[in-house]
């Protein structure tokens, strides 16, 4: 089964998220702040995808995208804000999914991006 990286600090949207992920067949690796997403970057764990909330409590999730552009070489990165603000980040491997989304939405988008469309 493929993991996503799935850093979202909101208890139920992260609930959902992964139920929907789950039912199209990727195991979901939470991370409710931007250390433990550091954590998983950095670990050995195998993922396919990542999702970033912006919003993150302990810092912004632009820092736990520039980790994954480092430590995750070819995995795709999902940049989730309600904030229409620009990231200085770029990179083709950056998709930003604007909140509020459909889980319908987010899943399929990630789906695609993996291979299980």
């Amino acid at each position: 089964m493929s993991s996503v990286l799935l850093a979202e600090d909101e208890f139920l949207i992260r609930a959902v998220v992964v139920d929907a992920l789950g039912a199209i067949g990727l195991d979901c690796i939470e991370a409710a702040t931007g250390q433990a997403a550091l954590d998983v970057l950095t670990g050995k764990a195998a993922l396919s995808a990542i999702i970033v909330d912006i919003g993150l409590p302990d810092m912004s999730g632009e820092k736990v995208i520039e980790a994954a552009l480092e430590h995750r070489p070819g995995v795709p990165i999902i940049r989730c804000s309600g904030n229409n603000a620009p990231s200085a980040l770029r990179s083709p491997r950056i998709h930003v999914f604007p909140k509020p989304y459909s889980v319908e939405d987010l899943s399929r988008f990630v789906a695609s991006l993996v291979g299980k469309a």
